[in-house]
């Protein structure tokens, strides 16, 4: 297997291992109250999407299954976005008023109109670079930028509000919010970079996106951890 398929599978595969553990903290900091379920929720989908985009790049699978298995692993990334966004409307009104038909019909909608391009749009498998020992997807180029584009706007969108929540908080709350502020940054970093490595097929550049996205992991994770 070609070595750039081995560091995406590694830093895949810490990805997996850190959002794991920051799913596991937030779920026993209160695993009745939503928020702190809507977290988890986002940390595990997160951790799974990039299980699956892991498995799906070790090249001695059947070609023929590494298609659904990468739809599967972006479902799972988009379903985490949503999740994300569950917290700030639990943040800004309440759980009670958050959990109702319309903000989940919000989320809901956003996932869809997320996910319903790759079953239109559906990548393919480069063949070419597959019998090299390289596992390389081709996502149209259109729907690979407009959910990228959906995925870089929900992040933006839950920065805002928490800075705005940070600004209202004091001690080791607003730590805690600013900690999170800055890891997400770091991780739309390493989405664009990621992105961008796939529109220039460049696997290093989508790399150091891996890893970018890893180190805003772990400052979030550090945020969690204080009490």
């Amino acid at each position: 297997m070609d070595i750039s398929n081995w560091f995406k599978i590694i830093t895949a595969l810490i990805t997996v291992i850190l959002a794991l553990f920051a799913g596991y903290i937030e779920l026993r900091k209160n695993p009745e109250y939503w928020l702190n379920r809507w977290f988890a929720i986002f940390f595990v989908s997160v951790a799974l999407g990039f299980l699956f985009y892991s498995i799906y790049h070790i090249n001695t699978l059947n070609p023929i299954i590494i298609i659904p298995m990468m739809i599967i692993a972006q479902i799972l990334y988009n379903f985490g976005l949503v999740s994300l966004l569950m917290t700030v409307f639990i943040l800004e009104h309440s759980e009670k008023v958050a959990m109702t038909a319309k903000y989940l019909g919000i989320i809901m909608g956003l996932f869809i109109v997320s996910i319903f391009g790759y079953f239109i749009w559906v990548p393919t498998l480069n063949m070419e670079r597959y019998r090299q020992g390289v596992v390389d997807t081709d996502t149209p180029l259109g729907w690979f930028i407009a959910v990228n584009i959906i995925r870089i706007g929900i992040f933006i969108f839950v920065l805002y509000k928490f800075i705005l929540i940070a600004s209202q908080s004091e001690g080791k709350t607003k730590t805690s919010v600013l900690m999170f502020f800055i890891g997400t940054i770091i991780g739309i970093i390493g989405i664009f970079l990621n992105m961008l490595g796939g529109i220039l097929y460049s696997l290093w550049i989508e790399i150091a996106g891996l890893i970018a996205f890893d180190i805003g992991l772990i400052i979030i994770v550090r945020g969690f951890l204080i009490e």
